[in-house]
Order: C-alpha cells, then sequence, then structure tokens
C-alpha cells in the first residue's frame, strides 16, 4: 500500500510533533549522542523582521536544541534558483533573529540549518549524500562553530561499506510503501526510525492528512495542465492576431482608407466597430 512520504513538509512537520522522533533524528545526523541530548523544544517558525522591508523568513521546522542552539530542518523536493543563497539567508536570519539593538553578541545562539533535498546539487562535487559545511580557513582550521549547515541529498546512495545512522534515514525519507517501511523496521534498533514508521502509518490512514496530500499533487498537475492551456492558446492567438494584421497591412497597401479597413474587419471577424478601430492604433 502507497504512504505518504515522509519527505513532504506537511508530513515531516507531523511527525516531528513526536518528540522520541526528533530527538534520534537530530542525535543522528549532527552526530550527538543521545544521553547528551537534555531537549528538542519545537520553537515559532516564523523569522523575525526588523524593518518592513525585510524579506520574511518561514521555515519548514524549527528546534532549539539543549535552550543553547537552534536548528532549521528545511525540506526542498525541486531544485530553485538560488537555492544555496536561500539556505545561507536562513541560516544566517536565524543567527541574527535573537540579537536587538545595543543587545550583546553573547545572546546569540549557534545555529543549525539542515536541508533535505530530493535533488542533486549543482557543482557538488561529493558523491556522499550528507555534507557538512562550516566556517573555516584556507587549511580547514575551524573559524567557529556558530553557523553549521548540513545537505542530505535523498537522490544520492548511502556508501554500503560505510554504514551510519543516518542511513536509516535516508531510506526513511525516501520509502513509498508500507512494505519499505517494514522492511526498514525489521532492520532497525533506532527508537525514532521505528516511531517515525507508527507516525507514518498513522498519517497515511488519516483522511486529513491524506487529502491535502492528493490536493497537492492535484495542484501540481492543474498547474501544468494550466501551463500547457495556456501556451498552446497564446499560439492560436498569437496566429489569430498575425492573421489579422496581415489582412490590415495587405488593405492599407491597396490605399484602403481607415473607415473601409474598419469595415472589413467589422464583416471578416465580426468585431465591434470600437474594437476594429482599436487594432489600428
Amino acid at each position: 500500500m502507497k504512504v505518504i512520504p515522509l519527505k513532504y513538509d506537511f508530513c515531516v512537520k507531523e511527525v516531528m510533533e513526536n518528540e522520541t522522533v526528533r530527538t534520534h533524528f537530530i542525535s543522528d545526523v549532527l552526530g550527538i549522542p543521545l544521553k547528551n541530548i537534555k531537549s528538542v523544544r519545537i520553537l515559532n517558525p516564523f523569522l523575525w523582521k526588523r524593518y518592513k522591508k525585510q524579506k520574511l523568513g518561514i521555515l519548514d521546522i524549527q528546534l532549539e536544541l539543549n535552550d543553547d542552539a537552534k536548528i532549521n530542518i528545511e525540506i526542498q523536493l525541486k531544485q530553485k534558483y538560488n537555492w544555496k543563497k536561500r539556505s545561507v539567508f536562513y541560516l544566517a536570519k536565524m543567527f541574527t533573529a535573537d540579537l536587538r539593538r545595543g543587545e550583546d553578541y553573547e545572546k546569540a545562539k549557534r545555529c543549525v540549518v539542515i536541508t533535505i533535498l530530493d535533488f542533486e546539487l549543482n557543482d557538488c562535487v561529493s558523491t556522499d549524500y550528507h555534507n557538512i559545511y562550516m566556517l573555516r580557513d584556507q587549511n580547514g582550521n575551524l573559524y567557529t562553530d556558530v553557523l553549521e549547515l548540513h545537505t542530505i541529498e535523498l537522490k544520492k546512495k548511502p556508501h554500503k561499506e560505510q554504514p551510519c545512522p543516518l542511513d536509516e534515514w535516508h531510506c526513511l525519507f525516501n520509502a513509498e510503501t508500507e512494505e519499505d517501511l517494514d522492511m526498514i523496521k525489521s532492520r532497525t534498533k533506532n527508537l525514532g526510525i521505528i516511531e517515525a514508521i507508527k507516525e507514518l502509518k498513522e498519517i497515511s490512514l488519516t483522511d486529513r492528512l491524506r487529502y491535502e496530500h492528493e490536493m497537492k499533487l492535484k495542484a501540481k498537475r492543474d498547474r501544468r495542465a494550466e501551463d500547457k492551456f495556456i501556451y498552446v492558446q497564446g499560439q492560436k492567438d498569437g496566429i489569430e492576431i498575425g492573421k489579422r494584421q496581415g489582412l490590415i497591412n495587405y488593405l492599407r497597401r491597396t490605399n484602403c482608407s481607415e473607415e473601409q479597413i474598419i469595415q472589413e474587419l467589422m464583416t471578416e471577424y465580426g468585431l465591434s466597430r470600437e474594437d476594429a478601430a482599436d487594432m489600428l492604433h
């Protein structure tokens, strides 16, 4: 049976409501032992704007780890123009959001963005599906750990010779059927994965979320159909306009008066006098 994939943003938001799921996920992505995680609290996804004209940042999921670090989980299914700049924007916006004018920089918390991408990043030479970016010097020495960006590319396969806890999450995000979920569950001891599978199955049976999922897919299909209709209609309209303009040019070359051209357009295309006159100007 088909299930709603975890990689859909509204689905992962529901699953991350489960504290066990988000705690184990953060532990596996960031490599933090579970015993060192005191709390992973869900925060407001809207980033603060200092000025009216500033761009508002709206995060998929924003978490607070142990009261001293902020984490943003972003889901992106399709490559978007300037995606890399957009992900850095979220990271920078998170870092400055806690500071008001005149406040001490001590208040700025460590910020981490985890981007889960259903495509391969352009110009990314790494063959690993999980990559970590931080502020380092030309020799690789860490300048500061206050900014950290993770990319998890779902189209890239895990290196089976070097399995890691995150591999199971990678498989889970790509799971599309109940059989996929059962296979992952039979191979794991990760309580976060087990809880996430339970949540996913319940979500897939929930009419509201399934309806929302189907409506999103329908909206995409309708948009493609609408775009095609506009394209085809534009071609037809262009041809028709070209024909009318050709007739006008021909009548002008035969020294017809403006009144005669208007009458000809009204007769040939069933136009009103006003519309026929507009075509001449």
